[in-house]
């Protein structure tokens, strides 16, 4: 039986002595949230039979193709692509397109079929899988993270395989997957008759930690590892270990389309240019998708083990010769300001250094290729990419030790997880740690631990039929009997399809139990806007910056206006003398728009005309200047102008707030930012690099267009008398 207990508590939901014990999910508790889902779902159907909720309609996706490439002999790519951003959640914001990634093994006269991709990709994705080998050949269909969205594309696999199998005897599929995404699936089919059958086709195999799965009569296996993660708890790893492949499902991945990262290159599988084209794309999935665990991400890897080695020697690509040996780029830094260095290394990727065979020490997991479920198969890059990660992760645990903030969250259709990873990033990018908790997933005493070691906690909830789910209720329930949870800064956020209770009741029962909140309470109605999710990293931030002024005052015990220029350096009191121009830097996307002043500001190139900006790490304005992102500059002229830019902007704004409010602005013509009326001169500008600079952002953009607006004003200069802060 799929919810027979276990022998590791009265409350575990996993499957009779095969609990990864990491993960202490209650089984009332999941049983409870499809109630209420389903509870939900009717009593909105009696409301509106016309117009269901926003969450559960399919969204219209306009999709390039679904195409194979060969990784290796016996070893296929199926890749869904679609080069525009799929949805607003905080890592498409690059706006590189996606590619969801599924993948063939074969050997002799079986196949294994490892994930299936996003529902808009089905019908090709079947047709896709056939071209490659018969359906009745397939033995093992392996799940290493099931998305809802995915589900109609299993689906459609399951049907083509019973239709094409007809009365025959062969085996059953066998359908191995972790136990929250069995319980997903079951859910989500096992429960509707005319879906069930499909169920009853296959032979479902709960994956635990070093199960083994026999690749045909080769000889070979794939070993299992079990990964939940609180946004993953479904996430599991598969390792080829004679190819030295790992099937990574979530992590190493990227949000881009190789058709948008290599316009002018032939399509390939591979990650060719390598983190020169990657590297961005690479970073930005982490920071928004696993910075927020940090702490259950180092884990993993180190659970992992993989360590960089050279392909094996009989690993022969279509055509002859062999697969290149992983290379080294050298340092990313270095090339970011290069405006050919992407389309150059497209074309031209640098010489192959050859990486020795990996330590065959115990439990290392020598890895040629990392083939993620989104973005490019990793071969050039695999050292890079596995120091990186490593580095990232411990980063983010060193920031969680000094300072660390709660976010927990339920979610019934995705969009309240979604506002939880925005909120996410944006405490992060402040640089405080965070630890993300799914209350689906987590036990009453490990809130209660959570909210004990936090300096501040934020709290969501989707509504359903009018209220939160029983898991939030009860979180909320410890967090209020908890004294000592009073000293600590909060916030409430939630999605909601009709009327949004919950974050209304979370909100006034803290409140009235003498809580202090750092924002106002987000309600977001169906699915987040890009706006939405602005408001959200904003918000996060606000509580971050909450938390480090409190931290900052209690450790120095004082806090004093002049204190940073009384204490500067002779360096620092040098750098202050370096002036720069006065601007104002807008940028709008989508619904979403922002505003900063800013003197970092150069001119870096004549041809073609360039400029650097320099911008903080946690400003809000920086999500918008990713690369590809446009924005103008606003110089501002001397003469009082100044002075009244400096007192609307020079100051502290809500999440959300309109920065411009009170300035009068033209529209761009090209970016289409606002332009202040003010202005002596404008600039309109696109961002073509950006390189980490400590705790800034150095970021080089092309110049699209400009106007000198008053040629007899003269641009105010900001002067500083330390170089420590603005």
């Amino acid at each position: 039986m799929l919810h027979k207990k276990c022998y590791n508590g009265p409350h575990c939901s996993t499957s009779l002595k095969i609990c990864p014990k990491s993960l202490s999910h209650t089984h009332e508790a999941w049983v409870t949230l499809q109630k209420d889902k389903r509870k939900s779902l009717r009593a909105q159907s009696v409301i509106s039979t016309s117009t269901p909720p926003a969450e559960v309609v399919a969204e219209e996706i306009n999709i390039d193709s679904v195409s194979t490439h060969q990784v290796i002999p016996g070893v296929h790519q199926i890749r869904g692509n679609c080069s525009v951003r799929l949805k607003y959640e905080v890592e498409y914001a690059l706006k590189r397109g996606t590619t969801d990634n599924a993948y063939m093994l074969q050997a002799n006269d079986s196949s294994i079929l490892v994930d299936v991709p996003f529902e808009a990709f089905s019908e090709q994705f079947v047709s896709a899988v056939r071209g490659l080998t018969p359906l009745a050949k397939l033995s093992h269909l392996i799940l290493t993270q099931l998305d809802p969205k995915s589900i109609p594309s299993l689906e459609a696999l399951l049907k083509a395989i019973i239709a094409e199998r007809g009365s025959s005897s062969a085996p059953a599929l066998q359908l191995v997957l972790s136990n929250p995404a069995a319980q997903l699936l079951q859910s989500a089919l096992g429960e509707k008759p005319e879906k069930a059958v499909l169920l009853s086709s296959v032979q479902m195999v709960i994956a635990r930690s070093g199960m083994q799965i026999p690749l045909g009569n080769s000889g070979e296996d794939l070993e299992l590892t079990v990964l939940p993660t609180p946004r993953w708890p479904d996430m599991l790893m598969v390792y080829h270990p004679e190819q030295r492949l790992v099937m990574s499902s979530k992590l190493f991945s990227a949000h881009v389309a190789p058709s948008v990262a290599t316009p002018s290159s032939v399509d390939s599988a591979f990650d060719n240019g390598g983190w020169d084209i990657y590297g961005e794309d690479w970073r930005h999935y982490f920071e928004c998708m696993l910075a927020p665990q940090a702490r259950q991400a180092l884990p993993a890897l180190e659970k992992l083990s993989l360590v960089p080695a050279a392909a094996p020697q009989s690993n022969q690509v279509k055509g002859g010769g062999s697969r290149p040996p992983i290379r080294e780029f050298g340092s990313w830094l270095s090339s970011l300001f290069s405006t050919t260095k992407r389309t150059a290394a497209a074309s031209a990727p640098a010489p192959a250094i050859e990486v020795p065979p990996a330590s065959t020490s115990e439990g290392a997991r020598p890895t040629s290729f990392l083939l993620p479920m989104h973005g490019p198969v990793v071969s050039t890059s695999v050292s890079q990419l596995l120091r990186e990660y490593q580095k990232w992760a411990e980063a983010q645990v060193q920031a969680a030790n000094t300072s660390c903030t709660t976010v927990l969250y339920a979610s019934a259709y995705g969009n309240t997880a979604a506002l939880a990873q925005a909120i996410s990033r944006g405490i992060t990018k402040a640089g405080v740690g965070v630890d993300m908790i799914n209350l689906e997933l987590e036990s009453l005493d490990g809130v209660s631990k959570a909210i004990t070691a936090s300096d501040g906690f934020i709290l969501g909830s989707p509504t359903l039929g009018g209220h939160m789910p029983t898991q939030v209720q009860v979180a909320l329930g410890a967090i209020i009997r908890d004294a000592e949870a009073k000293q600590l800064p909060c916030g409430v956020f939630g999605s909601f399809g009709w009327s949004g209770e919950a974050v209304d009741e979370m909100e006034q029962r803290l409140k009235d139990a003498g809580f202090k909140f750092a924002f106002s309470p987000i309600r977001v109605k169906f699915r987040p806007t890009a706006k939405d999710l602005q408001v959200c990293e904003e918000s996060g931030r606000e509580l971050a910056l909450s938390i480090k002024r409190k931290i900052k005052a209690r450790e120095a015990n004082v806090a004093v206006a002049d204190s940073k220029a009384a204490l500067a350096s002779a360096p620092m009191l040098a750098m202050g003398r370096v002036v720069g121009s006065l601007t104002v830097l807008t940028a709008k996307d989508e619904d979403a728009g922002s505003a900063m002043l800013a003197s970092w500001i150069s001119q870096a190139s004549f041809n073609p005309p360039g400029i650097t900006v320099s911008i903080k790490k946690d400003r809000a304005m920086e999500s918008l200047l990713i690369i590809g992102g446009k924005f103008a500059v606003s110089t501002i002229p001397e003469g009082g102008a100044d002075r009244l830019v400096m007192k609307k902007l020079a100051r502290s704004f809500q999440p959300g707030e309109d920065r411009l409010a009170g300035l009068e602005t033209i529209e761009g013509e090209v970016t289409g930012a606002p332009i202040l009326k003010v202005a002596n001169a404008s600039l309109e500008c696109q961002v073509v690099s950006r390189m980490e600079a400590g705790d800034h952002w150095l970021i080089y953009a092309n110049v699209l267009g400009g106007k000198v607006l008053d040629e007899a004003a003269l641009t105010s200069v900001h002067h500083r008398k330390v170089g420590n802060h603005y």
